[in-house]
């Protein structure tokens, strides 16, 4: 009975021990954020304004029929390290690109959206 008893308190106290896994995120470029996006307004902020508080986009693309769409990216990587005990390691990293899109006409915001995408 002790024998069993025994091998029940090391074989939970093992399991706990068996599988690892530790995790850590981090920013690597951030050029806006969700607070900034909330003072867009359509149809009022311009893009003077939209320069003062985003910077300068990573990318302007102009239309023919004079729109443009500025973008902006953040961009984050998490580590992820997933082990079996003293068997093997994994590491898994994650990069996430978040991008706004804001649309001009006229010089004033017409629409923005955010894309995400995870590799």
């Amino acid at each position: 009975m002790v024998k069993k008893a025994l091998l029940l308190v090391m074989s939970v106290s093992l399991a706990g021990c068996l599988l690892t896994i530790d995790s850590a995120g981090r920013l690597q470029s951030t050029t806006w954020d969700e607070a900034d996006v909330k003072r867009l307004q359509i149809g009022q902020s311009d893009t003077d304004w939209v320069q003062v508080t985003f910077g300068e986009p990573s990318t302007k693309l102009v239309y023919a029929d004079g729109k443009e769409v500025w973008k902006y990216r953040n961009r984050a990587k998490k580590n992820t390290e997933v082990g079996l005990f003293l068997v093997f390691s994994v590491d898994v990293e994650k990069e996430r690109i978040e991008t706004l899109s804001i649309e001009f006409a006229d010089a004033k915001v017409t629409g923005y959206w955010i894309d995400e995408a995870t590799f």
